[in-house]
């Protein structure tokens, strides 16, 4: 067998040890969150970077220097660009320009709000009370293992946390961010509410909820509820999927 140089030593005890400490994260992650696409293409994704550094010496070097070559562009075509915008547009422009509060639904347990839910409430709850001519619209539909749909768990608790109920407009039908943000337009329209508007959702989600506003002529503010640790890098992974189909597909 093939002495390895000690700099491909380096690169193959690297790949292997960043491979096992994401597939930890991402199995760590499990622990308080149901599974989703995220978990599923990072243990994937994780599991390949520590084959590909056990069998770092075997592979030919033009399929390594392929490899090498499609994990920078996916650095710098995906990565890099989508987690840019993710950053730049948490927390934007909210000097109180928003008039009208676009709460994105997120998992009920039953008729209780899960842990991210229930943030996105309270920090809806703070713009409110802070602005007290702005409205809130409620976006979420009800999931087969849901007791109640996400928009009338989020005025339940709203209500409980002292926001009238008649600043309150529930969107009961969306499945999807996309539907968040077009349901709630219609919800606008309806009531004749302003098309400022602050949405309030975790801080990976801002920059896709953004690029549905923009689709739909709304302006777009936002106000970041903060994902946990453990937590993070699913949805992050999540979000990175789901942004390049919007791009790509719409």
């Amino acid at each position: 067998m093939k002495k390895l140089s000690k700099g491909n030593l380096i690169l193959k005890i690297l790949f292997i040890a960043v491979g096992a400490l994401l597939l930890l994260w991402y199995f760590a992650s499990l622990l308080t969150i149901t599974f989703n696409v995220g978990n599923l293409f990072g243990m994937i994704g994780s599991s390949l970077l520590i084959a590909f550094g056990i069998f770092y010496n075997g592979i030919p070097p033009v399929l390594k220097k392929s490899i090498f070559i499609a994990m920078a562009l996916f650095l710098a075509v995906v990565i890099l660009p989508i987690s840019f915008n993710m950053v730049k547009y948490a927390n934007y422009k909210t000097d109180a320009g928003a008039q009208t509060v676009i709460v994105l639904g997120c998992k009920v347990n039953g008729s209780t709000p899960s842990r991210y839910l229930y943030d996105r409430c309270r920090k809806a709850a703070s713009y409110l009370n802070e602005n007290p001519s702005a409205v809130a619209v409620l976006s979420g539909g009800q999931g087969s293992d849901e007791a109640i749909s996400e928009a009338q768990c989020m005025e339940n608790v709203l209500v409980n946390m002292g926001i009238d109920k008649s600043r309150l407009f529930k969107e009961e039908a969306s499945t999807s961010t996309s539907e968040n943000i077009s349901f709630s337009k219609q919800v606008i329209a309806e009531h004749n509410l302003s098309k400022s508007v602050l949405i309030v959702t975790n801080e990976f989600h801002q920059f896709r909820a953004k690029l549905n506003c923009d689709k739909n002529g709304l302006e777009f503010h936002s106000s970041c509820s903060y994902s946990s640790l453990a937590t993070f890098l699913s949805y992050y992974t999540r979000e990175i999927l789901a942004i390049s189909k919007e791009v790509l597909i719409g």
